[in-house]
């Protein structure tokens, strides 16, 4: 299930993306870069893998969630990461 409904959650947040997150925390993220948890470079920030760890949230029991993530210590700095900046920088939706 994971293997198709992430690639639509993917699609549907890139077609929102401005709706969740401000023009200006956009432009920071663009200059961002993702590190491990011992502060090792990993990658330049990227809205793709953003949408990807979004559309995991609430999967953490699957085993999708588990093999991807869970069990790869470099995904799971990425996705703590990337979950982290998107909770930090999201609009007021209220």
């Amino acid at each position: 299930m994971s293997q198709h409904m992430i690639p639509e959650f993917q699609t549907i947040l890139s077609e929102i993306i401005t709706d969740l997150i401000t023009q200006s925390d956009i432009l920071v993220l663009n200059n961002t870069v993702i590190n491990d948890l011992n502060g090792m470079f990993i990658e330049s920030f990227n809205f793709q893998n953003l949408y990807t760890y979004l559309a995991y949230e609430g999967l953490h029991n699957t085993q999708s969630y588990m093999n991807d993530i869970e069990n790869n210590p470099i995904e799971k700095s990425k996705y703590l990461k990337y979950t982290d900046y998107a909770k930090n920088t999201s609009k007021n939706c209220e």
